[in-house]
């Protein structure tokens, strides 16, 4: 009864075989149909110049909203070709507002031209220098009406470090909802040489308000007020914690799966101790940034001890690479330092394989990075990057053909990634030739990529389990003669 088993072995080795190739050369091949290349250049064209940009977005006008540190901003309009401009409207000047770091649309709102939302806020390392000491000068202003002459701020009284940490992107849901990403004011949730205060009740947090509310209140203010403290407490304004345990969300993305994501920048050694417990301290840690699913409640491990008054768990750090603890919330993934823009990829281009991901920028090292989520949205499958070589980014935006549009702050420019994609095959006219294609062999060579290529790649699970599989028929055959022969 040896020989069954033994033949049965084989069989299903082969069988294995097969599978394995099939599984390999599906998503082989669909990449080798949709490859995903960009071509890069420079938005330029009707004297467009931007100094420091810090946020961009498509307006529901089609236009590219592009925002500048010092407070300017631009509408343009994008011609044929993806880097061409070929208008551009004047929003608001370096004089109208403080600094700008996020800017955004209520698509609740149809008025012409759009409103544009804004963060007006004070940085400390910008021209005007840091803020008056105790001070809550964080704004969100909202910008409208004809040759966007209105200026309005609909909430004042946000919080900042005065060292590069305040109010940062921010992102409408579909229903009117506000969120705002917000710096804390501390390295790990203790004041320390570059952060001088002490956290309270809106800093590093995923902020949430509704301005369309009937009777909303945006004016913020606190007891005692012109403090920062741990025992300062918010006494008015219609604008809560939504999420908190961040330490320097930079932008946050309201995804079409429904889910929240935002950037978060980690900490570093030399600049601020860890609060360990609501009265213990442990050294300046140092921890890679994060990508987080944003849900409501949830504590993402950066300390507050103002708000450790009341709940605990935010009195004590955790790192990123903790992961998920019993009561705080770990990233989904580790990301490169100083990682900011956040931008979901929402173009058909490539065969809408890029559909639903994630693209973000790094200040720091310079990239821009591309994230694959799971079905569900709750974790990632895949992380790679696209591009290198750039000045400073800090944000990115997805125009309507695929382009991936990046603020350069250090370059003092935008630059354009335009999808490359292969033109699509133009079926062959007239008879078939002569013989078929079994006698066209320079034809077959033609269409046959080398196997040094990288188009080649797909065919090669093909190609090794066609050979191991003939190998592997061929010893079935041995293995039967010979068992047929003992």
């Amino acid at each position: 009864m040896r020989e069954p088993f033994a033949r049965l072995r084989v069989v299903g080795a082969l069988v294995a075989l097969v599978l394995t190739a099939l599984a390999l050369i599906a998503p082989a091949a669909s990449e080798a149909a949709n490859p995903i290349f960009f071509t890069k250049s420079t938005l330029a064209g009707a004297g467009f110049t931007v100094t420091n940009p810090t946020s961009l977005t498509f307006g529901p006008d089609g236009r590219l909203y592009v925002a500048q540190q010092e407070g300017r901003i631009q509408a343009l309009t994008i011609g044929a070709a993806p880097d061409q401009v070929t208008a551009i409207e004047e929003v608001t000047s370096d004089t109208d507002l403080q600094e700008v770091f996020g800017i955004a649309f209520d698509p609740t709102d149809a008025s012409s031209p759009p409103p544009v939302y804004a963060t007006n806020t004070v940085s400390g390392v910008g021209t005007d220098g840091p803020s008056p000491a105790g001070s809550h000068p964080g704004k969100i202003t909202k910008i409208d009406g004809a040759g966007y002459a209105n200026v309005t701020d609909i909430i004042t009284g946000l919080p900042n470090s005065n060292f590069t940490h305040q109010a940062n992107g921010i992102a409408f849901a579909a229903d009117g909802t506000l969120y705002v990403s917000h710096g804390s004011t501390t390295n790990a949730g203790l004041p320390g040489p570059l952060f001088f205060n002490e956290e309270v009740p809106l800093s590093g947090a995923i902020l949430v308000a509704d301005p369309s509310a009937p009777g909303f209140d945006g004016a913020i203010t606190y007891d005692p007020a012109n403090t920062y403290d741990t025992n300062v407490d918010q006494v008015s304004g219609d604008v809560s914690v939504f999420a908190s345990g961040l330490r320097n969300p930079y932008d946050v993305v309201i995804h079409s799966n429904g889910r929240i994501y935002a950037t978060d920048n980690g900490p570093n050694v030399g600049i601020g101790e860890a609060s360990t417990g609501c009265a213990t301290t442990g050294p300046d840690p140092f921890a890679p940034d994060e990508l987080n699913l944003i849900e409501a409640g949830d504590y993402y491990g950066h300390p507050n001890r103002n708000r450790g008054r009341f709940d605990a768990r935010q009195c004590v750090y955790h790192s990123g690479t903790e992961g998920d603890g019993a009561d705080w919330t770990g990233p989904i993934e580790l990301l490169p330092t100083s990682s900011n823009g956040l931008a979901e990829y929402t173009a058909p281009t490539f065969g809408g394989k890029l559909a639903g991901n994630l693209f973000y920028v790094s200040f720091i090292a310079e990239t821009v990075g591309r994230i694959e989520l799971s079905p569900d949205g709750t974790s990632v499958v895949a992380h790679t990057d696209i591009e290198d070589g750039l000045d400073a980014p800090l944000d990115i935006a997805v125009g309507p053909d695929g382009s991936l549009y990046i603020a350069e702050h250090g370059g003092d420019d935008v630059i354009v990634l335009t999808p490359a994609e292969p033109p699509t095959p133009t079926p062959p006219s007239g008879p078939p030739p002569v013989g078929g294609i079994g006698m066209q062999p320079d034809l077959e060579r033609t269409a046959l990529p080398s196997a040094a290529s990288d188009d080649a790649k797909p065919l090669l699970p093909l190609i090794a389990v066609t050979a191991i599989a003939a190998a592997t028929l061929a010893f079935a055959g041995a293995a039967g003669f010979a068992w047929r022969r003992r």
